[in-house]
């Protein structure tokens, strides 16, 4: 049975191409029989495989004294099979209630990127993870009842990123003949067998009741069935990141989706790109199906300013033939940037610290050429001061090709600037009306020549330039 399940490991490595000779493999080990076989298959496998590998372990906090020894127990295995460990503890209890999530995301969370910054810290190259075939089983039960799509039914992946999975087609049972095999007396979690939680109902409840029931061979065919929309999910995948490219722009906290291309997909991709955009914003987590349908009908709708409030403060707003998507802390309308009223230094620089540019002011007699950055006026010694500032109450501007003003306010409504974006514009500004708003519009008053000058010309520009 030893040489079996090596046998099983070996063959999802090379399958999957999880490792190569040189990796250095970061091995999650809590202390449990899964984790501990698999840090020991590793063990046993590093000469044969060229790899090298170092032990993590993370205290979350949730059983005082009893994870204390535990993360000693760790640190104690390895150094007795000569591996480099790093413990760290991190108050995942804290972290739960501080941002309104279950103790489980909140500790993916936490475990993730503790993994994550080893992985950059340490140089190493994968990160091994002791899920197996009855992990596989719960994990597609847990994600079909969720109403997850073919993504959440393809279930754990044996690679995804850095993660690596050698063990995901062992049995659990398998495992556990392993560990009495070898000698190792694995540390038993006791939350494990409390049926409070939905995996450990469905762990202990649920799939032997099935197995005994219903089918027998529940596991293998829920493994299975994950295969199967693993490889429809390549396909989808293809598909998905050639409608992203037309109609998906993301920032670093913001995603737009442009809703001319958008409309024009099938239903199945318009959801993947909902979800793809939401997944973004909110650092890979997933979006339910009735929350992907709230975000479609919003699409659909004609009034222009609506929201919708996402899961993890994730924020859906409908603007022109967009629809943006933000973390809620980000929310420009809720603390908008307010740039000050300042007066223009003619001539003489002007540094508009909110939005980080300068506003150059400089007078010739030579006629300008104005370009994107850049504009000018005719200008006297009595002509009134300018000023650098955010819009206000009131404001009027004058479109290009008019000569009569119109209400700021209406300008920016026909030119589809976002409501939470409009407090951000900077103006430049005399007493009576808006002459220019940099890289938006600039008023018919400007960039016309008078024959004599002299002219006051304006650049906005980055501090870099």
């Amino acid at each position: 049975m030893i040489s079996l399940i090596l046998e099983k490991a070996l063959a999802t490595i090379s399958k999957y191409d999880l490792l190569k000779a040189g990796d250095v493999v970061i091995a999650g080990v809590s202390g449990g029989p899964d984790s501990l076989a698999m840090l020991h298959m590793l063990c046993r496998l590093q000469e044969r495989l060229g790899i090298s590998v170092h032990v993590a372990h993370l205290d979350h906090c949730f059983r005082g004294k009893e994870a204390e020894e535990e993360a000693k127990w760790v640190r104690k295995i390895s150094l007795e099979w000569g591996l480099a460990c790093t413990v760290k503890k991190a108050d995942v209890p804290a972290l739960a209630k501080e941002k309104g999530l279950s103790a489980q995301d909140a500790g993916h969370i936490v475990r993730r990127k503790f993994f994550l910054e080893l992985l950059e810290e340490k140089k190493a190259d994968k990160i091994a993870l002791a899920h197996h075939a009855d992990d596989q089983a719960e994990t597609v039960l847990i994600h079909f009842f969720s109403g997850a799509g073919g993504e959440g039914l393809g279930g754990i992946l044996p690679i995804n990123g850095p993660f690596i999975r050698p063990l995901l087609f062992v049995r659990r049972e398998e495992i556990e003949q392993y560990c009495r095999q070898q000698g190792l007396e694995p540390r038993r979690d006791p939350s494990n067998m409390k049926n409070i939680y939905l995996r450990n109902k469905i762990r202990n409840q649920l799939i032997p009741w099935l197995e005994g029931n219903v089918n027998p061979n529940l596991v293998e065919t829920l493994n299975r069935t994950a295969q199967i929309f693993w490889a429809e999910e390549e396909s989808m995948k293809e598909q998905e990141k050639e409608a992203a490219a037309k109609c998906l722009s993301c920032t670093q906290h913001v995603a737009k989706v442009l809703l001319p291309e958008w409309s024009q997909l099938s239903v199945a991709l318009q959801r993947r790109i909902i979800r793809r955009a939401y997944a973004h914003v909110a650092q890979n987590r997933g979006l339910p199906y009735l929350h992907v349908e709230d975000v479609r009908q919003l699409a659909e709708e004609k009034q222009v300013g609506k929201v919708l409030c996402l899961p993890e403060k994730i924020i859906v707003e409908k603007e022109y033939q967009v629809i943006t998507i933000y973390p809620a802390q980000d929310d420009k309308d809720k603390n908008p940037v307010t740039i000050k009223k300042r007066v223009l230094n003619i001539p003489g620089e002007t540094y508009i610290d909110e939005t980080n540019q300068f506003i150059r002011a400089s007078l010739t007699h030579q006629i300008p050429q104005p370009t994107e950055n850049t504009v000018f006026l005719p200008w006297g010694e009595d002509d009134k001061i300018l000023y650098a500032r955010a819009r206000q109450e009131g404001d009027r501007f004058r479109p290009p090709g008019r000569n009569k003003a119109k209400k700021l306010k209406d300008f920016l409504i026909d030119k589809k600037v976002p409501r939470r974006e409009r407090d951000g514009l900077l103006m430049i500004a005399d007493e009576d009306e808006v002459l220019w708003i940099p890289e938006l519009a600039v008023s018919s008053r400007l960039n016309k020549e008078n024959g004599n000058g002299p002219y006051l010309v304006l650049q906005c520009i980055s501090p870099d330039n």
